[in-house]
């Protein structure tokens, strides 16, 4: 089966893949910008010669963390094609050298993933002919894809770093209709009936482990298992501990042996998760999505991280400070690891969860009420989820309407536990076959959830590439163009001495988010003309 091209928004250097591409210039050394504050490790390589190879591995090796390649991509005067070489050499280079060291994919992934920006749009001599590059580029990307290298088949990311490039890269792919055979016609039905929520504004997140352990974060078993290891107990012990069938009775063993060493569990939660800072593409995929909502129960920040680009400040955390103005906000349910002493973990957090947060409870079953909440990652057996669902249940009463309040997308059937939910849920399956009995094919299941959910954002595409400029013009319907063209007379017609008073008018605020949602930047809103 032929690799996917994932398009998703967000920071390269934050994705979780097994290689990425660094562009740079002839003398091999890319700007600061493209190391993020903690690397620690070469930032130079070898400068490139005429003739020679275009690409180079940096010397940054370290077990199970992504590969830095650079490549030879920032020159003035090159055509299109050019840019597109660069980047087609990089993935046949690292492709190769991955299956010549017989490399598994990193991050528990079924096929390694390698990722690359839109080559040469920023400083590299291309930024105004943004739209060529994309519609040279994913030709590209797809060939690549169809190709096996020792009997392996890889994944590719590109990825966007703005909303502009995000919303051009999906238009161009959806004029190409290019979607892999292994999403059948009845995931791609589902992936268009939450797109139709997403569209009307009804659509919200519920978020869990399995979100994160494709970011090599463990599973709620798997974090138990580490922090008995980090508490000192023995293989009999940590045995036995799986013997106590309830997990939060196994987390207050757990709590009690680290308090014999010194350490609140909380505290060792935060530092066993805290140094996992890459985000899986999935995180990439959900925060591309046109939701104002959304609830985790996981302590990590990868989410969080995905979901603040491209405007941190439109986005709330709770509980914690709250932003008046953002439109966005995430409840972070069972507590996070910037605040290590509110995480819920053991019986008696557990006990004390609404007791010491009533609010959040309230929030969560309006949530539930109000919105089609899509679950994903997340196993519906949480305790504190099961009486909320059920305060839910009474609250919509028993001659309620036909329907499901919400969708959960999981990687296998879930037998006789899905009879629980069957009325409340609907569940959306990657495999028929048992989650149980998946073993290996659980990876296989996952990153065909990854696909889906690419899928399901092409779905709710924007138009957030109309009004950026002249950059993406070759990718416009002769509609949108029209539309441009209207839309920038408006804006002119607007301009100059009475611009002051168009911004103080009610209707101003609701146009002015339009048109940022369409690309145009605080440069270009109208002002008044000096007297």
């Amino acid at each position: 089966m032929p690799g996917h091209v994932f398009i998703v928004r967000g920071d390269l250097r934050k994705l979780a893949c097994d290689a990425w591409l660094i562009p740079c210039s002839r003398k091999a050394r890319p700007g600061s910008e493209w190391f993020l504050p903690e690397y620690d490790g070469p930032r130079q390589g070898t400068p490139f010669v005429d003739g020679g190879s275009r690409v180079q591995p940096l010397l940054n090796a370290v077990p199970g963390r992504p590969r830095m390649w650079l490549g030879l991509i920032g020159r003035w005067g090159q055509t299109v094609s050019w840019y597109a070489d660069g980047a087609a050499e990089f993935l046949d280079a690292a492709a190769t050298a991955i299956a010549a060291a017989d490399q598994k994919p990193l991050f528990g992934r079924a096929r390694s993933l390698l990722a690359l920006p839109i080559v040469g749009t920023g400083q590299g001599g291309a930024a105004e002919r943004a739209g060529e590059v994309v519609q040279e580029l994913l030709p590209r990307l797809r060939d690549f894809a169809t190709r096996s290298y020792s009997g392996r088949e890889f994944d590719v990311a590109l990825v966007c770093f703005d909303a502009a490039s995000h919303a051009a890269a999906q238009a161009e792919r959806v004029r190409r209709a290019d979607w892999p055979t292994d999403l059948t016609n009845s995931l791609k039905a589902e992936g268009d009936r939450l797109a139709n929520h997403a569209l009307r504004g009804e659509l919200a997140l519920f978020l869990g482990a399995g979100v994160s352990m494709a970011a090599g974060l463990p599973s709620w078993g798997g974090l138990l298992d580490e922090l008995a290891e980090r508490a000192g107990m023995s293989p009999g012990e940590r045995v036995a501990l799986g013997e106590l069938r309830n997990a939060l009775d196994q987390a207050t063993v757990v709590e009690r042996r680290l308090k014999e060493r010194g350490e609140k569990i909380g505290q060792a939660v935060a530092s066993l998760l805290g140094s996992r800072r890459h985000y899986a593409i999935a995180h990439a995929l959900l925060a591309a999505l046109p939701v104002r909502e959304a609830i985790t129960t996981n302590y990590d920040q990868l989410f969080e991280e995905a979901w603040a680009r491209p405007e941190p400040d439109d986005l709330s955390i709770l509980p914690g400070a709250i932003k008046p103005d953002a439109r966005r906000w995430l409840l972070k349910m069972h507590g996070c690891l910037s605040d290590p002493d509110r995480v819920v973990l053991t019986r008696s957090s557990y006990t004390r969860y609404d007791e010491q947060l009533p609010a959040l409870s309230g929030m969560v079953q309006a949530f539930l009420v109000t919105r089609h909440v899509l679950f994903v990652g997340f196993s519906l057996s949480d305790d504190n989820f099961h009486r909320i669902v059920d305060a839910v249940r009474r609250l919509r009463g028993e001659r309620r309407a036909p329907g499901h309040f919400g969708t959960a997308l999981s990687l296998g059937a879930g037998g006789l536990a899905e009879v629980l939910w069957e009325q409340d849920v609907r569940r959306v399956r990657m495999s028929e076959t048992p989650e149980a009995t998946l073993g290996s094919g659980a990876a296989e299941a996952a990153r065909r959830l990854e696909v889906f959910l690419d899928y399901l954002v092409s779905r709710t595409r924007d138009a957030g590439h109309l009004l950026v400029g002249a950059r993406f013009d070759p990718l416009l319907t002769p509609g949108e163009r029209r539309l441009r063209d209207a839309l920038k007379e408006f804006v002119k017609a607007i301009t100059g001495p009475d611009a002051a008073a168009v911004r103080e008018t009610v209707a101003w605020p609701q146009v002015e988010w339009l048109l940022r949602g369409l690309g145009f930047q605080p440069s270009d809103w109208p002002t008044a003309e000096p007297e």
